[in-house]
């Protein structure tokens, strides 16, 4: 019998990851108030899923993943120019 294998299923585990960092960030004050912050959260939770996906999928390093993705896309709007106004 074969074991039971998480994350075999990239999308679900990707999206029920970043769903739980999402309602963590609203229950601690942080919420979205306009279109530019609802898609600088939409490039986070791709870049998360995509650092998630590098790193061979593992269990239990969503906030790691988030984190990370946060500092990538705040660190491009910096050097972009594209900073919040």
């Amino acid at each position: 019998m074969v074991g039971k294998k998480r994350n075999e299923d990239p999308v679900e585990g990707s999206r029920e990851t970043v769903e739980r960092e999402l309602e963590r960030h609203k229950t601690n004050g942080t919420k979205t108030t306009d279109r530019s912050t609802g898609s600088k959260e939409e490039r986070i939770r791709r870049r998360a899923y995509e650092i998630w996906d590098r790193e061979g999928r593992p269990d239990g390093e969503h906030e790691r993943h988030w984190q990370e993705a946060e500092k990538e896309i705040e660190g491009e709007e910096v050097a972009g120019g594209s900073g919040e106004r």
